[in-house]
């Protein structure tokens, strides 16, 4: 009877233990369809079924964290009018998620999704003025008709200081919503990272060591990050600047055979830094082959692949029929660094001269205007 006692007592502890990690999700969406994929980073993604919009299951969250709900069709590629919602998931709550016109959604639930439903909406409405002052600003920025004198005027007196009252209205919501968790959601459009950190020390200690704290140490890791990027394309930008003499190497072709840059001075010449596992590189060769058929003999590509073994460099090439040079990057060489590439592909266009041209990160089709520019003369 003890050890039945026992047993039972230990069953319902990891129950409840396990309840306080279950998420009820309820969903009624508008011309959503009747399947919808939950993503989270790092996670596997999750299908559920429902009708016309309508769904109710659970999610084991064993952390707090950001979740996307989205159509299964997104995730094949299609594009055309995109439906996702993110929120916050927390387990031992249920949540509530519905629309009525497909340009705004609604979130409220239990204990913590209660007090975010009020935190939503109020993010919502202060956002309003400096949204409006943001966009008109871009069209002014975008408008060659309007003066700098007086686009700067109108970031100055009217834009700026809306947006300083935005950020300033999150501080005073969250200093006087201090002690609940649903407070630390505002930290998200608090702009600066040392900024997020100041406003989230004036959270209750208990918010700030309780549940919540893997979404705000989420969030810190991603402004970090994003702050490392942005500092990286600096010094890309520097290292790839019009008018730079292009840093010299030597690598291995196709054939073992060492192929420096030196020995195609004289022509323009594209470095295209690419590997056999980029999605984009791979999608921009017919392209690229058709430029290359366009204008012949008026300049080479010099395909450095990066990331790969020699095995499926060479396959990829073969594979893909591309007829242009190529190189192989081993991981030791200096080549990435010396020209500040972050990310593929990238494309940097020298001259004849060895100097740089045009540096274009990702498939853009500004680079075949480039060189239509440069060569349909």
């Amino acid at each position: 009877m003890l050890l039945g006692m026992v047993l039972a007592v230990m069953a319902l502890c990891s129950w409840a233990a396990q309840d306080g990690k279950i998420l009820k999700m309820k969903l009624d969406l508008v011309d959503f369809g009747d399947s919808v994929v939950v993503y989270r980073i790092g996670q596997k993604e999750q299908t559920f079924t429902g009708k016309n919009g309508k769904f109710e299951f659970e999610l084991q969250v064993d952390k707090v964290c950001l979740g996307t709900l989205v159509q299964p069709r997104l995730l094949r590629g299609d594009m055309e009018n995109p439906r996702f919602y993110t929120i916050p998931l927390v387990g031992g709550e249920t949540v509530r998620v519905w629309d009525t016109d497909k340009t705004r959604y609604d979130i409220d639930g239990t204990g913590f999704y209660a007090d975010y439903h009020k935190v939503d909406l109020f993010m919502e409405k202060a956002d309003d003025e400096q949204a409006a002052n943001a966009a008109k600003y871009r069209e002014m920025s975008a408008d060659p008709s309007v003066s700098k004198e007086a686009k700067e005027k109108f970031y100055n007196e009217v834009y700026k200081p809306s947006f300083d009252r935005y950020q300033q209205a999150l501080v005073d919501y969250l200093k006087a919503h201090a002690s609940q968790d649903a407070s630390v959601c505002l930290l998200s459009n608090i702009s600066g990272l040392e900024k997020k950190k100041e406003a989230f020390m004036l959270l209750d200690a208990s918010v700030r060591e309780g549940r919540m704290r893997p979404l705000y140490d989420n969030m810190v890791a991603e402004e970090e990050e994003a702050l490392q990027a942005e500092a990286q394309e600096k010094e890309a930008m520097k290292k790839q600047a019009e008018g730079l003499e292009a840093p010299a190497f030597t690598l291995n072709d196709l054939n073992g055979q060492p192929l420096s840059l030196a020995s195609l001075r004289g022509k323009y010449v594209v470095l295209d830094f690419w590997g056999s596992w980029c999605v984009w590189c791979i999608k921009g060769f017919p392209k690229m082959k058709e430029y290359y058929a366009k204008y012949p003999g008026k300049f080479e590509i010099l395909g450095v692949d990066v990331n790969d073994t020699v095995e499926k460099w060479q396959a990829a090439v073969k594979k893909h029929e591309l007829p242009w040079l190529h190189v192989y990057c081993p991981n030791d060489a200096t080549v990435l660094s010396d020209f500040g590439v972050t990310g593929f592909p990238t494309k940097i266009i020298i001259g004849p001269d060895g100097k740089i041209v045009k540096s274009i990160l990702g498939e853009d089709p500004a680079f075949y205007t480039l060189l239509d520019e440069l060569f349909g003369k």
